[in-house]
């Protein structure tokens, strides 16, 4: 008798995982068959994951899958619906089924290791990076060193703070009272000199220069640490 129970517990454990497994690799066969459709907005990108938020019931086996499409495309925050088109088993009839979705991406997030003051200028070892999830839509936030480093504190920061653009500047490249290279410009000549610059500048900004020999006062734009252009 104990071995005929023994035996029968045995085969029900084993319907049991077996049917687990089953209905484990059948749920697979579909969330791939979204998750494929959802990356062809991203790109195919490896590191975007998507998470469904629950599977309609009918599609729990391995529907015939008519088409998918999107009932609502991911918003700034990765959530979206797409809508399934089956063939149903039972009644041979069409059905349209709804399914939920978060689409994030893996990706980096720095991190300012101490306490900042406004000015400070971020170097590598000032920073930390951290891996984390995002929607795709990131543009806040930089995602590489190359975007961070050089660049200046736009306020007092405290250590553990999330690196955005919103806290970030750029730095101050020509200092008043420097001496710098003048190129002036147009589409047929083109003549170098050299001025004193009379406002401090960043990268692109449009500073007054004084030509050193003709003692002229012009605006120019920043070109790098020791030129200013102007156009004529």
């Amino acid at each position: 008798m104990t071995k005929k129970l023994i035996c029968s517990a045995f085969i029900l454990l084993f319907i049991f995982l077996t049917g687990v497994k089953a209905y484990s690799q059948d749920q697979s066969f579909i969330e791939a068959k979204i998750s494929d459709f959802i990356r062809t907005i991203y790109s195919e990108d490896d590191d975007l994951q998507i998470k469904f938020r629950k599977m309609p019931v009918p599609l729990r086996g391995r529907p015939n899958v008519k088409n998918i499409s999107f009932a609502k495309a991911p918003d700034a925050k990765g959530d979206g619906v797409c809508l399934v088109e089956i063939v149903d088993g039972k009644s041979n009839r069409d059905r349209s089924l709804y399914v939920p979705f978060r689409s994030m991406k893996k990706t980096k997030i720095y991190v300012l290791n101490h306490n900042g003051k406004k000015g400070d200028v971020i170097r590598a070892s000032t920073v930390t990076a951290r891996d984390t999830q995002f929607n795709e839509k990131k543009s806040g936030y930089p995602s590489t060193l190359d975007d961070i480093i050089g660049r200046t504190l736009k306020k007092d920061v405290a250590g553990g703070t999330v690196i955005s653009y919103a806290i970030l500047d750029d730095p101050v490249i020509i200092q008043k009272g420097e001496i710098v290279n003048v190129i002036a410009e147009n589409k047929k000549l083109m003549v170098r000199t050299k001025g004193k610059a009379m406002e401090k500048g960043k990268l692109g900004d449009s500073i007054k220069v004084k030509n050193t020999i003709s003692q002229k006062e012009i605006f120019g734009k920043v070109a790098d640490d020791n030129t200013i252009v102007v156009k004529f």
